[in-house]
């Protein structure tokens, strides 16, 4: 709709005096400048719902100020009475300046090149109906010319327009993603609590404050590599809403998690897996995020290093418990596991293995046989031997309890896992 000067001379009439007289046809317009921007504002709010993008009552008003605006600077310039207006540089600052504004006001870039593309078109057919009438006194040749200059300059706009109007999105969406970290990590320090602090990360996360969410921690052993492959698509593609961000060593993240479960976002996470992944449930929504990213943290440290697995905190109570506390895991190693570390190395791990399949079984002698292959006998000697090493029976609670602490302390700090920062 708005036009370069600079296009004059190279589209220039090969007819003597044909500058002229376009010039002349385009000024015979201006009186109806407005009439014609208008009726372009018309046929683009008719475009479909909501005027092909233009969807509130003050998009539409801005449309119709805006195009009255475009459209009288741009026949000023095909006129030649640009000068006052500051002629090339300033048309493609307002080229600019739109594309900039429009993508602040989120109207679609599709109805922004709709508009441009609309108002050349109509200029041109105004032009044509003058010529048509006889109120535009230039030849065929001419209008032919006016056309090829407005679909030339409609290029040039779209294209300083575009660009504009790309690097200002990409802006906001690189501050609404710092925006969304920082209440991110905030979540993580604990601030939720403070309930003006929740309401401002509701609207920057679109997350309810009061809602359930899931909190997830995936360690990221190597930096090149992701511990969680692109999880944000899979939760959008399922209609659900995550943020996420990554912090001192750890990829974190929270999930709303209404009307789904536990096993539902097992489920949607777990083809993404690519390292050691942690969860927790903050049943109370933001105000207990904090707790439940430390112990998605700590449930992810359970797992051993370079595991490949996702694994929730409430399924791993008895393994947190000694990752929170080290050295009472330690403290058991020692009082009951010892004897037995110090063994040869042969008689160690048999011993070992046995001990492990009792605990699984309950205890009982003939169900550890029939998995480790060996006589019921056998298994029930070396369960006496366990228990002079030890000094705990696998058929007692209490010693059943301290030998399955001992040997998951003893497996924990076997498998390498460490604490995976979270806050």
């Amino acid at each position: 709709m708005e036009h370069s000067e600079a296009q004059d001379t190279a589209q220039e009439p090969a007819r003597p005096g044909g500058q002229d007289r376009l010039r002349r046809a385009w000024t015979g317009m201006l009186a109806d400048a407005d009439r014609i921007a208008d009726g372009i504002t018309a046929v683009l709010l008719g475009k479909g719902p909501a005027g092909g993008g233009w969807s509130t009552p003050e998009l539409q008003a801005l449309l119709r100020r805006s195009t009255r605006e475009h459209v009288g600077r741009g026949l000023r310039i095909l006129a030649g009475r640009a000068d006052d207006d500051g002629g090339t540089a300033r048309a493609v600052d307002v080229w600019r300046d739109t594309g900039i504004e429009r993508a602040r006001q989120g109207v679609p870039l599709e109805a922004v090149l709709s508009a441009y593309t609309t108002g050349n078109l109509l200029l041109w057919e105004a032009m044509t109906d003058r010529v048509r009438d006889g109120r535009a006194e230039i030849t065929a040749e001419e209008l032919v010319t006016a056309g090829r200059r407005l679909w030339h300059d409609l290029g040039v706009q779209s294209e300083v327009m575009s660009e504009a109007y790309r690097r200002e999105t990409a802006r906001q969406e690189l501050r609404d993603l710092r925006r969304q970290e920082n209440y991110l990590a905030g979540l993580l320090e604990g601030r939720a609590a403070d309930p003006e602090f929740a309401g401002q990360a509701e609207q920057i996360l679109g997350i309810r404050a009061d809602a359930p969410v899931a909190c997830v921690v995936a360690v990221v052993e190597d930096p090149h590599s992701e511990p969680l492959h692109h999880p944000e698509d899979r939760v959008e593609r399922m209609g659900g809403t995550s943020r996420w961000g990554v912090r001192d060593g750890a990829l974190y993240g929270v999930v709303a998690m209404q009307g789904a479960d536990e096993a539902w976002l097992s489920d949607l996470l777990r083809p993404a897996v690519e390292g050691r992944v942690g969860v927790a449930l903050a049943r109370q929504g933001m105000a207990d995020t904090a707790a439940a990213f430390r112990l998605a943290a700590r449930a992810a440290a359970t797992l051993p290093v370079g595991a490949r697995r996702l694994v929730w905190a409430s399924a791993r109570l008895p393994e947190l418990l000694l990752e929170t506390s080290p050295e009472v895991g330690s403290m058991i190693v020692e009082q009951v596991l010892a004897p037995v570390l110090a063994l040869p190395a042969h008689q160690r791990t048999t011993l070992l293995d046995t001990l492990r399949a009792l605990l699984r079984h309950s205890g009982s002698p003939t169900s550890a046989a029939e998995e480790l292959f060996c006589h019921r006998n056998t298994v029930i000697y070396r369960s006496r031997r366990l228990v002079e090493l030890t000094g705990c029976s696998p058929q007692e609670p209490r010693g059943r309890l301290l030998l399955e602490l001992a040997v998951l302390a003893h497996d924990l700090a076997v498998s390498g896992g460490r604490s995976a920062p979270a806050g």
